[in-house]
């Protein structure tokens, strides 16, 4: 407890050394230790170590939820993305009503160039669950990126409705109606601005306000959402692109030949 504590606040060094003097007591409580001391390894990069000990806690106690997150989580991290599928496929074997580890089976089948299968993972997942924001959030990305941008729209405005959403859906929601070439554009600045709000320096959600203003022919905030956009990531160029654009149709042909160096 001491350790963990020391963990949480992040004095990782000070968590490493109060674990590693840990009494060893019965087999469970050395599962116990390895798995802290692997938590502790992956915020102190210590990745080979840290892989080690999450590896042997999970396998030692497959059924406890936080062991194969915590070790799906660090493939993830170092992207290991079939080193986590294969965790997560064991896991939701043994624990199939863990909402956590369908939803990280579906982000690893994803990032595993298997989008068709983390469609239909989030799907069954939000039968049993059907609030469960995160879940709608990796459905609709997935549906997105596949070019299903009607069905992405439908399932991110679905998920707009649950108690509490994730800001995610809406930035989901307002750019798969842009590119359904939607004029609802009050839907989707608002939902834009909801998520921008939310999203720390949400840089693609002021590039996507962007397109909506210059769409109702709106240049000047077109052109503020763009520097906007550059001031939060100076290294966005498609946004230094379409800036450099909407300068020189105002105009301003220096700060456009700025922004294509840029």
């Amino acid at each position: 407890n001491l350790s963990l504590a020391e963990l949480a606040l992040r004095k990782y060094s000070e968590a490493f050394a109060t674990i590693s003097h840990a009494p060893r007591t019965s087999s469970q409580g050395e599962v116990a230790r390895t798995y802290l001391r692997g938590k502790i390894e992956v915020d102190l990069g210590k990745n080979s170590e840290a892989e080690r000990d999450l590896s042997a806690a999970f396998a030692a106690a497959p059924s406890e939820e936080n062991h194969a997150l915590d070790l799906g989580n660090y493939y993830f991290r170092v992207y290991k993305y079939q080193q986590a599928l294969a965790v997560f496929q064991k896991a939701t074997r043994v624990q199939k009503d863990s909402p956590f580890l369908q939803l990280g089976l579906g982000l690893a089948q994803f990032l595993g160039g298997q989008s068709a299968e983390s469609i239909e993972t989030c799907r069954a997942l939000l039968i049993h669950h059907p609030d469960f924001s995160p879940a709608r959030v990796m459905m609709a990305f997935a549906l997105y990126m596949r070019g299903r941008i009607d069905e992405a729209a439908k399932i991110a405005g679905q998920g707009l409705q649950d108690p509490h959403p994730f800001a995610y859906l809406y930035y989901l929601h307002a750019v798969s109606l842009l590119k359904l070439q939607s004029r609802e554009y009050d839907i989707i600045l608002n939902d834009l601005s909801l998520a921008a709000q939310t999203i720390p320096k949400c840089s693609l959600c002021y590039l996507a306000m962007s397109k909506a203003h210059e769409r109702k022919g709106e240049q000047e905030p077109a052109t503020t959402d763009l520097e906007t956009a550059v001031r939060l990531d100076p290294t966005f160029a498609g946004a230094w692109y379409r800036l450099a654009l909407l300068y020189d149709q105002t105009g301003h042909h220096d700060a456009a030949q700025l922004a294509r160096h840029r």
